[in-house]
This record gives structure tokens, C-alpha cells and sequence, in this order.
């Protein structure tokens, strides 16, 4: 297909506006949002404040394309970590992945200031990481049952619901769980959660590789 220039001048433009929005991803995440001003922004990034305006209408509308390119990062880690792995797999990665998490916090000046300063879109962005979280785990569950490694009888959509909301629930009170050894709070909430939806031989495949026991 015969490239024409409109295309070209498109797809440039794309490309420029997504490098503004990963080197901000990066300054937001060190900065914060609310010290930092278009002047200030345009400044760290190295472009005038007419180029800032030419991709995005204000700082909002940054921050706003922001949160969707994490949310798309999610998306992406997520569909990859998943992709050909059996449930029993899937459970293992998980453990093994956040026995290495050192905090709860990830980008603590970003997400307060986006949560005082921008509460709508914090709001969305939080609520599209509940669903994708749900919709996620259901798709997990049900795969889990096929395999025989979690309970027939499980209701599905009402545990990856609990699920869902208990991790919207720590991402809204992390200031309350700040001191709290982030190990103990993932290890005693996957300890319940898989405890109490592995069948008996699910059960029994945790014991046998993993040495994590399910039965007190």
C-alpha cells in the first residue's frame, strides 16, 4: 500500500504525542503531578509550550493519557503473564511474582496527586481496573474449574467480584496499610482467597510443589 503523506504526517504526529506521554509518565511518577506546571512540564520534557498545546489541550488531558497508557501496560503484562499457562501455573507465577513486591506503593507522589487533584479521572481509571480485574479472574476461575483444580460449585462471577473489590479496596486505603509489611497483607489474602476455592485435588497439587499448605 502506497504511503501518503497525510498518513506519514499521522502517524508521526502519534508518535510524538506518545513520547510526551512516556517521558511525563516518568516525571509524574517521581514529581508528582500537582508541583509540576505546563511550563514546568514542557521544560522537563524539552519542548516548547506551543508544541505542548499542538498534542494536548492542558495538564489534565495529559494526566488523563497517562493513566490510559498504564492501563494499556496493564492490559498488555497481564494478557502475556496468562497466555498458555495452565491455572495451577497461573497461581504459581502469581505467588512467585508478588514474593518479590518490596511495597504496596508504586508511584506514591503520581497517585496522590491524581487522586486529590484529578478525583474524576482517578475514579475511571480505578473503576476500569476493577472491571479488568473481574473480568480477568472469571475467565481464570472458569478455566481453574475445567482443570479440575478449583471447586465445581464455585459462583464465579461472585468471587472474582470479592476479589476485584478487595484489591480496589487497598488501592483506595493505602495510606491506612502504609506501615503494614506488604508480604503479610498479599500472603494472608491469597492464603484465604485460594484456600477456600481450590478443590481437593487442587489442594493437594499446591502441597505437592509449592510446600504451601492449604489445611492447618
Amino acid at each position: 500500500m502506497i504511503k501518503t503523506e497525510n498518513t506519514d504526517n499521522e502517524r508521526d504526529f502519534e508518535q510524538q504525542r506518545e513520547q510526551i506521554i512516556q517521558l511525563a509518565m516518568k516525571d509524574f511518577r517521581h514529581l508528582g503531578v500537582r508541583s509540576m506546571s505546563v511550563d514546568d512540564v514542557s521544560r522537563q520534557l524539552g519542548i516548547s509550550k506551543k508544541t505542548f498545546y499542538k498534542y494536548f489541550a492542558n495538564k489534565e488531558e495529559l494526566v488523563e493519557a497517562v493513566l490510559q497508557s498504564i492501563r494499556n501496560n496493564v492490559v498488555l503484562y497481564v494478557t502475556k503473564f496468562l497466555k498458555g499457562k495452565s491455572a495451577i501455573e497461573c497461581i504459581r507465577s502469581l505467588i512467585e511474582l508478588h514474593a518479590k513486591v518490596d511495597s504496596i506503593h508504586k508511584d506514591p507522589p503520581f497517585e496522590y496527586d491524581v487522586k486529590k487533584y484529578y478525583p474524576n479521572l482517578y475514579k475511571q481509571h480505578i473503576q476500569y481496573v476493577h472491571d479488568f480485574t473481574r473480568q480477568t479472574l472469571e475467565n481464570h476461575l472458569r478455566q481453574g474449574i475445567e482443570e479440575g483444580i478449583y471447586r465445581k460449585d464455585l459462583d464465579v462471577e461472585m468471587y472474582a467480584l470479592l476479589f476485584s473489590l478487595i484489591q480496589l479496596g487497598v488501592m483506595r486505603n493505602e495510606d491506612n496499610i502504609c506501615e503494614v509489611n506488604p508480604h503479610r497483607i498479599i500472603r494472608t489474602f491469597f492464603d484465604s482467597f485460594f484456600r477456600s476455592i481450590l478443590s481437593d485435588e487442587g489442594k493437594t497439587e499446591v502441597e505437592k510443589e509449592w510446600k504451601i499448605k492449604t489445611n492447618k
